[in-house]
């Protein structure tokens, strides 16, 4: 059992305090993050490099956990913290579109979708790291396996969407 009063589970709070903050000031500074680096737009790089980051480290967690079995713990640490970095900057990418987008809501379609699943999948795996709610943990466990494969099914749809292949 994890203690949740760890310096691991202190550096996920810092982390979800930060993403909060964060989102908070790319919502009311939305203006200043509008910039472009080549193609796209500043947030928009956050939210692919944080997106990529997740798509491509979950399968290589997965595999390396079946063969390191020994390293499980720093493969989980690197799987929990780098994520949860990742959300950060999603978040940011999300709460700058939400801001600029204020008069068409209806525009950010599966965006949305995808930030509510993303939210979940961070909220089921951190209860189950930390085993915060042990009567629930195999149902925790199992939403946030599944989730996943909905995550993919969503974030390759809304990509396709967002370069106009859609």
């Amino acid at each position: 059992m994890k203690n949740y009063l760890s310096l691991e589970f202190r550096i996920v709070i810092v982390l979800l305090l930060a993403t909060i903050i964060l989102s908070i000031f790319s919502f009311i500074f939305w203006y200043e993050l509008t910039f472009f680096i080549g193609y796209y737009l500043f947030i928009h790089w956050l939210g692919l490099i944080a997106t990529l980051f997740i798509a491509v480290s979950i399968p290589i967690i997965f595999i390396l956990k079946r063969l390191q079995s020994r390293n499980y713990k720093q493969i989980l640490r690197i799987h929990t913290l780098g994520n949860l970095f990742a959300f950060m900057l999603i978040s940011m990418h999300f709460t700058q579109n939400i801001s600029r987008l204020a008069g068409s809501l209806q525009s950010l379609g599966t965006g949305f979708f995808l930030y509510l699943i993303l939210v979940l999948i961070v909220a089921t795996g951190i209860l189950n790291q930390y085993q915060i709610n042990k009567k629930y943990l195999k149902s925790i466990r199992v939403i946030h396996k599944y989730t996943v494969i909905v995550f993919y099914l969503v974030m390759t749809n809304h990509l396709l969407q967002g370069f106009n292949i859609l």
